[in-house]
């Protein structure tokens, strides 16, 4: 049986997540522990608390990561579909950036993260109720922050990352900061990147701002969309306060046509509010993405915008909630399935012995 300290995940070695206060060695709702608040990049990167996480992978203990979050960690608890992807390694296969990160890191010697992500501007024209109370705009004073925060990681990173991911926190087509980097990419400053990676709502991810940044069109191979919902009505009044369904169906289109990008993940927070529409948004990736989709479910995350209450009432998955056999029904509808990946697994053929 294969167990969690069979495998090493590389994230903690090779990536950071930069937000606006603090930063993070991965997604902070997959993670448990935090770096400290008020530190530069740099400081987040060499911190104590940074080598405590990346410990706790070595040793196996994996004691920072929520297993039931995580996707990846998630196949390996339930001993399903471990034909494994991106970021999890054999500890016997390990690929030469990792492997010399962790001597770096067991030397105690100095390195540099191969990813970075922006997620330091939260400014978006969407209100979601699963990410946010009120509508986020960044003012002059914000904007200012984002390009000294650019200019930080430029200063010392730039030369050696590999992969940049934009954004997260909220829409790099929408935050001036991230849109004018994208506009104005100066690929010199980036000797080895291989790819910029675009997490976004994709509602202005149309034809025109595309053309408005063409230094970045050949690193762009891969993006998320967030979208979490497969019908009109859910999304304009559910679960995407502010979107226009029929703009974004047309975006996707026209996004479906950009050849260089070779994987799409459409993303879809499960929840008590879409969770019946988990199949049809399946079918409608595929329709429109083919082979391309890596269609993603995840369960809902209380990013701080939610009472216990409501939050209960919105996790459909918990066996106490009125919803959960449909959502049983719902999941085992859809999962398993090619082109997806979800954090599902352990209600995957559950609800086979509730019958």
């Amino acid at each position: 049986m294969s167990t969690k300290r069979n495998y090493i995940c590389g994230v903690p070695f090779t990536a950071i997540e930069v937000h606006e206060k603090n930063s993070f060695l991965c997604c902070p709702s997959w993670l448990t522990k935090f770096l400290p608040k008020g530190l530069d990049v740099k400081q987040s990167w060499n911190s104590d608390e940074a080598k405590d996480i990346r410990n706790s992978i070595l040793d196996g203990s994996y004691r920072y990561c929520d297993s039931m979050q995580c996707p990846f960690l998630q196949k390996v608890d339930s001993n399903k579909d471990l034909q494994l992807e991106n970021p999890l390694y054999s500890r016997d296969s390990l690929p030469p950036d990792l492997d010399s990160a962790i001597n770096s890191h067991l030397n105690n010697e100095e390195w540099s993260p191969n990813v970075i992500q922006f997620s330091f501007d939260r400014t978006c024209n969407l209100k979601c109720p699963s990410c946010r109370i009120d509508l986020i705009v960044g003012d002059k004073k914000k904007i200012e922050s984002v390009k000294a925060t650019i200019q930080e990681i430029e200063d010392e990173y730039a030369t050696n990352v590999k992969v940049l991911y934009i954004t997260g926190s909220g829409d790099p087509f929408i935050s001036v900061g991230f849109r004018d980097f994208l506009r104005n990419f100066n690929p010199k400053k980036y000797p080895k990147l291989e790819k910029i990676h675009l997490h976004t709502n994709a509602t202005k991810w149309n034809k025109e701002m595309w053309e408005s940044m063409p230094n970045i069109h050949p690193y762009v191979t891969s993006c998320e969309i967030s979208i979490d919902a497969a019908t009109k009505d859910t999304y304009e009044n559910k679960t995407r306060l502010g979107g226009n369904w029929d703009e974004l169906i047309d975006n996707l289109k026209f996004i479906s046509t950009l050849p260089n990008i070779k994987r799409i993940k459409p993303s879809f927070v499960v929840q008590n509010a879409n969770y019946k529409e988990m199949k049809l948004f399946y079918d409608l990736m595929i329709s429109i993405f083919k082979k391309r989709s890596s269609v993603f479910f995840g369960k809902i995350t209380n990013w701080g915008t939610f009472t216990d209450d409501e939050f209960l009432s919105n996790q459909v998955w918990n066996t106490h909630h009125p919803n959960h056999l449909d959502f049983l029904e719902e999941v085992n509808r859809t999962l398993p399935a090619d082109y997806c990946f979800h954090n599902l697994h352990e209600f995957v053929e559950k609800h086979k012995s509730l019958i």
